[in-house]
């Protein structure tokens, strides 16, 4: 089987997938808009908004990448740089986080769900390894990152929008 004919079996995913993601940064606009004066006194508060933004924006680029008709070695180079730029941008925020007195939120809720979003950042790096090797193990790997990434930023994006405030 053919590169494009395994992607062209995951398109609706992919799909799905971006779609849910762009909508759903709408309602982290929406709690950050609400408590916008907590999340910028706050660096844990704006840490996770900056690390829920940067999972949102993985699932969404990993999904026009899954649909753009390309080959299998440009697919793989993109997915291995958009999970290193997510790590590389996410990694201040957890570190802002750890070090700051005061938290919205505790610590061990704040590591989990930047050990979360990191490991999934790691599994989409190696999905576009496996990808120039096994494309078939790489879908599956891109498909639990993407669970995974869109479960913890809705939590997070909850958090923001009732507990950040209370």
């Amino acid at each position: 089987m053919s590169y494009q004919t395994a992607v062209s079996g995951w398109h609706d995913f992919f799909v799905i997938a971006g779609t849910a993601s762009a909508t759903l940064v709408g309602l982290l606009f929406v709690g950050l808009s609400l408590h916008l004066r907590i999340v910028l006194a706050r660096s844990d508060a704006r840490g996770l908004a900056r690390v829920t933004l940067a999972n949102f924006a993985l699932v969404l680029f990993v999904a026009l990448f899954m649909v753009i008709p390309e080959g299998q070695s440009s697919a793989a180079t993109q997915l291995i740089g958009s999970g290193l730029v997510s790590l590389a941008v996410t990694a201040p925020s957890l570190l802002a986080a750890i070090r700051s007195p005061r938290r919205s939120l505790r610590l061990h809720h704040l590591l989990l769900r930047f050990g979360l979003s990191g490991l999934s950042y790691l599994a989409v790096i190696g999905a576009g390894a496996l990808l120039l090797s096994s494309f078939t193990a790489a879908f599956s790997w891109l498909v639990i990152a993407t669970v995974v990434l869109l479960f913890v930023s809705l939590r997070n994006t909850w958090d923001l929008l009732v507990t950040i405030g209370a």
